[in-house]
């Protein structure tokens, strides 16, 4: 059933190409390639390191904002939307990176108990390539580092991302990058699906995520080609009409 729900959700979604689960190391994790469309955390009730009782609704990491409750196409009130969800938790392992932020969110992910988690918005601009990027973290002991979970984006899923790494499992999560082009719908579904060890059962779950265009820009070289093509095609057209008009 799990299988056939998951096959329904990714029907109409752009595919999208994954590549490799990457250890979680530092700030430098976090892509800066095109421009950001939208990013997402589970916030609720997150507060400053120096003012414990400042709630904050964002921090930045590699000159990136992360936003609680999501931004842009990624804003829970305007068309992200999760089943599977049972709840979320604020004390993960640390990952001990030296960014104090990049720590701090991945302390807290929202998961849900056995079944997959579904993630989708809309918004997007159709034709646009854009980057997706997704972390889980983990690590808190050996038990908890045997869940790992795969990512589905239409018809194309990733490799297992692991919850926990390094000795004993309690080492950093992992974060993943994938790529698609958005169709005329301008939406995109993804399927987690979890799994679990021989001490503990699946737990999807998710710390972060991050949307950015990636779409090409034609370099300036490109637009001169164009514009010295068209006045080549216009003095052509012109040629031919004067010697139209002389006959």
């Amino acid at each position: 059933m799990a299988g056939l729900i998951s096959m329904a959700a990714n029907a109409q979604t752009p595919n999208i190409t994954w590549g490799a689960p990457t250890t979680i190391s530092g700030t430098s994790d976090v892509s800066i390639v095109g421009a950001v469309t939208g990013t997402w955390a589970p916030g609720d009730d997150w507060r400053t390191t120096s003012n414990p009782n400042l709630i904050a609704d964002n921090f930045p990491v590699n000159g990136v904002t992360f936003n609680a409750y999501g931004s842009g196409p990624l804003n829970g009130g305007s068309g992200f939307t999760t089943t599977g969800t049972d709840n979320r938790y604020g004390s993960f392992s640390n990952p001990n990176t030296t960014d104090a932020n990049y720590n701090f969110l991945l302390q807290t992910a929202i998961y849900g108990n056995g079944e997959p988690m579904t993630l989708a918005w809309s918004g997007m601009n159709p034709g646009d390539t854009y980057q997706l990027e997704f972390w889980v973290n983990d690590g808190r002991n050996s038990t908890t580092a045997e869940r790992s979970e795969t990512i589905t984006g239409g018809a194309n899923t990733s490799a297992a991302l692991a919850y926990g790494t390094g000795p004993n499992g309690t080492g950093p999560g992992q974060f993943i990058l994938g790529t698609f082009v958005a169709d005329s719908t301008g939406d995109e579904t993804l399927t987690i699906t979890p799994y679990g060890g021989a001490d503990i059962g699946p737990s999807a779950q998710v710390n972060l995520l991050q949307l950015r265009d990636i779409t090409p820009v034609p370099e300036p070289s490109t637009f001169a080609l164009l514009g010295a093509g068209l006045c080549v095609m216009l003095a052509g057209f012109r040629r031919k009409s004067a010697n139209s008009a002389s006959r």
